[in-house]
């Protein structure tokens, strides 16, 4: 063998070396792209061009009063169970009444893929704020007898010792009243000592209570979209450079001071309920870092919520859904008839497990989105209902799609 051709046989093979490492590279990072398909990771600037502009969203809705009111608005909720799956089984119920309207209407069927879906419910988060709401009333009295008003004044009212909490900009939101409650937890701890007053802790839904009231008297501009969209590869950054991972285990790899972050939660946790846990734990954790001089970690800008993604993006703020549960309710609902009793498939419908790709609430809403109406045209050929979903069914089906069908196949 010549050299000349030693050599065009070595070319050839490093580019199919090269071909299959590029080819494995896109692969991974599409399905890095897939799995972090959660609402953190839209921009909320976009889905509201999106929904005011580009989509018939707001021929129908209005967000804030911004908008139509042929249809519910879907903005500030005063409701007690804000949640990203809330919207998607209200979104999933009301379709046909949805799309009977735009036919009769003659409005374009807008299309939304599952980058479009995730922007809007990036926009929709921001202008509903997504975490479980809390009792105005009870954060007044909390604020009183967890000994915040000796610190804190709201409106003038109460201690000097602290910023006025009404003249705070932006922390009227879940990810920056987080990121203020942990930032400023040392300063206040010295306070507390100062005054010899006690650590005051939360519990359950207190810290959703006190930020209710907080909300309510904050006069600030609300600014969580210059927070989004957030990074989880930032985040998992962050979560090693600021020294977490050395207190903190994500599934088992890393320190064991602390609970292990990446274990899947058994309740469901909301953003501000994890602000309390912060809190709550906050003076052991200084000492634990003093004790292993690990400084304490500050989050500025965009940080925060880079570091929430991260976590988002394991499903810690989300109930893990049950898959057995799930099976159920496809089946209960009628699933089955169309896609087969275990979602492998049937004669009137795909299969819609084991195809690959991880499902979440967003991508369950975008194909509804791109194959509601013909689901809809096909059960009413067949007589058969529609099915509804309870906002608890989302994530119990989610898991029941994302379980392998038996055989791996």
């Amino acid at each position: 063998m010549t050299a000349k051709r030693q050599m065009v046989i070595w070319l050839v093979a490093a580019f199919g070396a090269t071909t299959l490492l590029t080819a494995a590279l896109i692969f991974e990072r599409r399905s890095e792209q897939t799995r972090w398909s959660i609402f953190m990771v839209g921009d909320p600037h976009v889905g509201a061009r999106l929904f005011f502009e580009k989509d018939a969203c707001a021929h129908c809705h209005s967000v804030n009063g911004v908008g139509a009111k042929l249809a519910p608005d879907l903005g500030f909720s005063r409701s007690q169970h804000d949640s990203l799956n809330q919207i998607v089984s209200a979104m999933w119920n009301h379709a046909p009444r949805m799309w009977e309207q735009m036919r009769a209407e003659k409005i374009a069927y807008p299309d939304l893929r599952s980058e479009d879906m995730t922007h809007l419910f990036a926009f929709l988060y921001t202008a509903r704020y997504l975490d479980e709401r809390g009792d105005e009333v009870a954060g007044e009295r909390l604020f009183q007898q967890k000994g915040c008003a000796r610190c804190h004044a709201i409106r003038g009212e109460g201690g000097g010792v602290g910023p006025d909490l009404a003249t705070l900009e932006g922390v009227d939101t879940p990810i920056r009243w987080t990121q203020a409650m942990w930032n400023h937890a040392p300063a206040m701890e010295k306070n507390t000592e100062s005054l010899q007053m006690s650590w005051p802790v939360f519990e359950g839904h207190e810290m959703n209570d006190l930020l209710a009231y907080v909300r309510a008297n904050c006069g600030g501009q609300r600014r969580e979209t210059e927070l989004l969209p957030a990074s989880p590869d930032r985040g998992r950054k962050i979560f090693q450079s600021k020294s977490c991972i050395a207190c903190h285990a994500i599934e088992g790899k890393g320190g064991h001071v602390g609970p292990d972050l990446g274990a899947k939660r058994q309740t469901p946790l909301t953003i501000v309920q994890f602000a309390g846990l912060m809190w709550n734990h906050s003076p052991a954790m200084w000492r634990a870092s003093e004790a292993r001089s690990i400084p304490r970690p500050t989050f500025q800008g965009q940080e925060f919520a880079d570091l929430l993604a991260f976590l988002a993006s394991l499903s810690y703020f989300d109930l893990p859904g049950s898959e057995s549960i799930g099976q159920t309710v496809f089946q209960d609902r009628g699933c089955g008839y169309c896609h087969g009793n275990g979602a492998e498939g049937a004669q009137e419908g795909p299969k819609l497990r084991g195809r690959g790709r991880s499902v979440t609430a967003i991508t369950l809403a975008t194909s509804l989105w791109q194959h509601g109406p013909k689901m809809y045209q096909r059960t009413s050929a067949l007589g058969r209902p529609w099915p509804t979903l309870n906002e608890t069914d989302v994530g119990d089906v989610v898991a029941f799609l994302n379980a392998p069908l038996e055989g791996g196949h």
